[in-house]
């Protein structure tokens, strides 16, 4: 029987404390056990594979948030589950982490996908060739909010050309406009100094890839 049946946080939903507190071992494995290899290319190796193993164990597993909260809370237990012997010198806490680590990236890919997916659908459901994928769908409202940084992408479906726009209060030049084709397209873009010509060139250039719509 999978020990490991709870599903990802609902997108928006916070994670538990116990999730939080855990994240934050995973997410500090990574900087705390590569700088102690790097003159040990045999550990360093050992450990890479060890990392790999288990964090294909863990996707095996769908393993989500809470999975990987009790996964950090017992490390030892969870590589031998994996059928993983000792792994020489490198503290289990800190390979398991890097796999939690590896696995809550998944976890993200996979909601963005599926954030994606959603709005493709809803697009198509209103006869729209433009999907908004992240951030609003009128550039004018693209603000930094309260970090300076913000951004806007849109799909145009048929062609499956991305659009978009990027804003980084702390650049030198802060308005930035990208057009990410399909393979074998090169992209195409610009950065501004001021708002005006960023919005202009993100409104000509949805003109064009999508016929004036």
């Amino acid at each position: 029987m999978n020990p490991f049946t709870v599903t990802p946080p609902p997108d928006g939903e916070q994670p538990t404390v116990e999730v939080a507190r855990r994240r934050e071992q995973w997410r500090a494995a990574g900087q705390s056990l590569f700088p102690t290899l790097v003159a040990d290319p045999v550990s360093y190796a050992r450990a890479v594979e060890t990392i790999g193993v288990l964090a294909a164990e863990l996707g095996r597993r769908r393993a989500g948030l809470e999975d990987l909260a009790q996964v950090m809370a017992d490390p030892e237990g969870f590589v031998a589950q994996a059928g993983q012997g000792p792994p020489g010198p490198v503290p289990l806490s800190l390979l398991v982490g890097v796999a939690c680590g590896m696995r809550e990236r998944e976890l993200i890919a996979e909601q963005v996908r599926c954030g994606h997916r959603a709005a493709i659908e809803r697009a198509r459901a209103i006869g729209s060739e433009w999907a908004v994928l992240n951030g609003p769908e009128c550039i004018e409202d693209l603000t930094g909010g309260t970090t300076g940084v913000g951004s806007c992408t849109h799909l145009h479906i048929p062609s499956g050309t991305e659009l978009r726009a990027t804003l980084d209060a702390w650049s030198p030049e802060p308005y930035r406009v990208d057009v990410i084709g399909p393979a074998g397209v090169s992209p195409d873009g610009g950065s501004f100094t001021r708002r005006e010509p960023w919005i202009e060139t993100f409104r000509r250039y949805r003109a064009e890839i999508g016929g004036g719509s």
